[in-house]
């Protein structure tokens, strides 16, 4: 419209034509919804939740919890924090930071979470959310290597 009025010889700026069309003439754009570009297509893991948003123990060390954490620090880097509470008395196990966001930080902290407890139940369930480092094969095989029951979030479930 914009360029349509300078040809007529009027020179108006973006605003003001976009003004005088909705307010004096009472036009609008008609915008449809975006369609996803995508097909859900069938999950390559499926993973049981265990827990199902029970988020707490009768016993120590029978189930416990982890998940990443953003740091953002004041030079404009980032730090991940990879944190293990216990769901029993909410008690932090363990919890490790790193520059990067990898399995191998899920392991360490995982691995200190172990050490660091003298009575871990052979029933002890790990529960996460769908992220990459909870999904890989390193993570699944250090897991089942310990004796440790994963239980998964659906996603969206944090």
């Amino acid at each position: 419209m914009k360029i349509y009025l300078e040809r007529k010889g009027y020179n108006l700026s973006n605003l003001t034509v976009h003004k005088y069309m909705n307010v004096e003439l009472g036009l609008y754009s008609v915008v449809r919804k975006k369609q996803p570009d995508y097909r859900k297509g069938t999950a390559h893991q499926v993973f049981d939740n265990l827990l199902e948003q029970k988020f707490s123990a009768d016993a120590a060390n029978e189930k416990w919890c982890t998940d990443f954490t953003y740091l953002f620090l004041t030079n404009g880097s980032r730090r991940y924090n990879c944190s293990i509470p216990d769901l029993h008395d909410r008690s932090m196990i363990a919890s490790i930071t790193d520059k990067n966001i990898t399995s191998d930080l899920a392991i360490r902290t995982l691995k200190k979470a172990l050490e660091s407890q003298k009575d871990v139940s052979p029933d002890l369930i790990l529960h996460s959310d769908q992220g990459s480092q909870y999904t890989s094969k390193d993570f699944i095989e250090f897991c089942a290597s310990s004796g440790v029951t994963r239980s998964i979030s659906k996603a969206g479930y944090p």
